[in-house]
């Protein structure tokens, strides 16, 4: 998607003082799907040696990298390898339990890597999101204050009774919005989101997603999405937009493993190669690539056609192979009418 720029103070740039009583239901920020997926470390799972980079990795950059082409949501899935706190992808909550699955970047650094980022951005802010959590490699509460300790509450954003409509972005600035998708523990600096129909959470993420390699399905999928939306809304919903297209079970098992085979035949290597292009496989960051080119183009003749409208308009842009292309086209939406308020 072209070469990724600096784009660290976007939201100073876009949200300076006429726009800091706007909240989050009123913008729209860009959003990496299994963020630290750049790199595989190691693998796991009953089949771990069907697993590499191309059916594991969702992302060309690392986090801290993200960051500074203007990434303000990352989704991050803690899991324990070597008695260290890694991200993961994983086809199972638990590793243990997964058919395969790996481990990205290593969790500590990357909330370093936060902390430093707005020490030096004084005016932008962070939601990191955890889910998939294995209660049985670490608990769930205390896996939060680790983070909590390493982030500093003083880079921690307590929500407090406040409602989603009542978070302002000058109450952002300068801090990270933890949140967790599971039940309800104690910890002030948590803020605990659900991803359903409805909900009482202070943030219920409203999505649909595709689970396709076809991108007409997709673009379908999404359609009737944000059509129910229009009559189906409510004042704790944050509207993500799923854009991903995910490899079918053929691809992920073939495509996978057919570059380095463990016959280490160029003769086999080069059948299943043959074998793959002629049946279109795909790795995860070739089909981010191919769905992230047409975005823009479709998120705007939905804007343009009323299936987007002030009250069903995005407020994440949810995407794999995230970088500062779709951090610029979220500062040219927040510029439109469609994100305006008085």
């Amino acid at each position: 998607m072209g070469i990724n720029t600096d784009m660290s103070n976007w939201m100073s740039d876009v949200f300076g003082a006429a726009k800091e009583h706007y909240t989050l239901k009123d913008i729209v920020i860009p959003g990496s799907h299994d963020a630290g997926m750049s790199v595989l470390t190691a693998t796991g799972g009953s089949q771990k040696g069907t697993i590499n980079d191309c059916n594991t990795l969702t992302q060309s950059l690392n986090i801290e990298t993200q960051m500074k082409t203007g990434i303000r949501m990352f989704d991050l899935r803690a899991g324990i390898l070597k008695d260290t706190l890694y991200l993961k992808h994983s086809s199972s909550d638990c590793m243990d339990d997964a058919v395969g699955g790996g481990y990205g970047e290593e969790l500590e650094p990357v909330l370093l890597a936060a902390r430093k980022f707005l020490k030096n951005n004084k005016s932008e802010f962070l939601i990191l999101t955890f889910s998939h959590f294995c209660p049985k490699e670490i608990g769930i509460p205390k896996l939060a204050e680790k983070i909590v300790n390493i982030i500093g509450k003083e880079h921690t954003y307590m929500t407090g009774d406040k409602k989603l409509g009542d978070i302002k972005i000058a109450d952002l600035k300068g801090k990270i919005l933890l949140v967790f998708e599971t039940s309800k523990f104690d910890n002030p600096a948590i803020v605990f989101n659900t991803m359903i129909d409805a909900s009482d959470g202070i943030i219920n993420f409203r999505r649909a997603y595709a689970a396709t390699n076809n991108l007409k399905k997709l673009i379908s999928t999404e359609s009737v999405f944000f059509n129910t939306l229009k009559t189906q809304m409510a004042a704790n919903d944050l509207i993500r937009l799923d854009w991903q297209l995910t490899q079918s079970a053929k691809e992920a098992a073939m495509v996978c493993n057919a570059f380095e085979s463990d016959q280490n035949s160029p003769v086999f290597d080069g059948a299943v190669f043959l074998a793959n292009v002629l049946s279109r496989h795909k790795s995860i960051i070739t089909h981010a690539r191919n769905a992230n080119k047409i975005l823009k183009t479709q998120l705007n003749q939905w804007i343009a056609d009323q299936t987007i409208n002030h009250k069903n308009k995005p407020n994440i842009l949810y995407v794999d192979d995230a970088g500062s292309w779709i951090t610029q086209y979220c500062v040219e939406l927040n510029q439109t009418p469609l994100y305006h308020i008085e």
